[in-house]
């Protein structure tokens, strides 16, 4: 099964319930860093502090102090059964906590005053598929709209580019690899086949996760390739 990429093929997708009932938009997406090494996708954000955390991490940050999680929604990766334009989910709509896809909106407009929108609390209790989201990265996670953007360094110095996009297995929810500079952004912008059937096959700027030693938060440290080849016996390519 090929590889999903995270911002295209996740983030801003369609959530739909079993019973074709949609239930919101993907704004961000959490991740955790395991023990191994490895980093994998754990839940989908939707809400208003993600949406903004994606502009800038610290305007997410500000709103973050402002509303404190409240209008925030999060469901697991593992709920989502199938990847694409619309993810849809395992259990039928009431199953989540998530509300319709704007209903956050219309929560938030209840506190500007002359807006019209009624203040009576939502109907229905919380439920267990679907949950408030802090709306902060705890110990060891990081979101994936803070990971583009960032720069990639080798051990040595050497500037390889800026996290444009992560692979992500479909069936392990893990990062396969990195994608940095213009062969990435074809990816993201959905056109890497158009242009590949152009005959233009620029240079694959993929990094395999296998290769990071260090996710920091100004910049990610990947092993040389040479040392790749060294570390698993493989000769040069």
């Amino acid at each position: 099964m090929t590889d999903i990429l995270a911002m295209h093929d996740i983030a801003d997708g369609q959530l739909q319930s079993s019973d074709e009932r949609r239930v919101g938009r993907v704004a961000d997406i959490l991740c955790q860093q395991q023990n191994d090494g490895s980093l994998e996708l754990v839940s989908l954000t939707l809400g208003p502090e993600a949406g903004l955390r994606r502009i800038g991490s610290r305007l997410g940050g500000r709103a973050h102090r402002l509303f404190n999680g409240r209008f925030e929604r999060s469901v697991e990766i593992g709920e989502v059964v199938e990847f694409g334009p619309t993810l849809r989910l395992r259990e039928k709509a009431n199953a989540y906590d998530l509300d319709d896809g704007d209903r956050w909106a219309a929560r938030l407009l209840r506190f500007i005053p002359g807006s019209g929108v009624s203040k009576a609390s939502p109907k229905g209790g919380r439920s267990q598929k679907g949950s408030r989201s802090a709306g902060v990265a705890g110990h060891g996670q990081v979101w994936v709209s803070d990971l583009i953007a960032t720069p990639v360094r080798t051990t040595d110095g050497d500037e390889l580019g800026h996290v444009v996009e992560l692979g992500v297995g479909p069936r392990t929810h893990r990062v396969t690899f990195i994608l940095v500079g213009s062969y990435g952004w074809l990816g993201r912008l959905g056109i890497r086949a158009l242009v590949h059937r152009l005959g233009w096959w620029p240079p694959s700027d993929q990094v395999p996760w296998e290769r990071v030693e260090r996710v920091g938060r100004d910049e990610i440290t990947v092993r040389p390739r040479r040392a790749q080849h060294e570390s698993t016996g493989a000769g040069p390519r």
